[in-house]
């Protein structure tokens, strides 16, 4: 499943990277994605579902979590390094520790969205963007 997720993200991402879209366009299909997993029923993304019980999970789930994580902060720091060249996006801390923080948002509120709402999740995406100095 793990590696299903990844390939599938991969895949996406080469798409709209390739299309050309700036790095909110990119960010913005991360939160789509976010919300349309959501709305499909998966409340909790498939790294953060496994993170309860990641001592006890065998070696090679362990791997591919990590994998999977990994490759969305991977992506999400270059987004945000680009973005934050081209002036779409103003910040001053590091791109990584950035990166790692909106990961942890939205993993924490699609978790809380399982028990709040939808509501929970679009309010963290919004204050994610507004951290991001992102102006529409």
């Amino acid at each position: 499943m793990l590696e299903e997720s990844r390939k599938n993200l991969a895949e996406n991402i080469f798409k709209i990277a390739e299309s050309g879209g700036s790095a909110r366009q990119q960010l913005q299909y991360y939160f789509d994605y976010s919300l349309k997993e959501f709305d499909e029923g998966k409340s909790i993304c498939p790294p953060g579902s496994l993170i309860l019980n990641f001592e006890g999970l065998p070696e090679e789930v362990k791997k591919q979590n990590l994998l999977l994580l990994n490759y969305i902060l991977d992506w999400i720091t270059k987004v945000l390094r680009t973005g934050l060249e081209q002036g779409e996006f103003n910040f001053s801390d590091p791109v990584e520790v950035r990166a790692e923080l909106v990961v942890e948002t939205l993993m924490g509120a699609r978790l809380l969205s399982s028990i709040q709402g939808r509501k929970t999740l679009v309010r963290s995406i919004s204050l994610i963007k507004s951290d991001l100095g992102w102006k529409d």
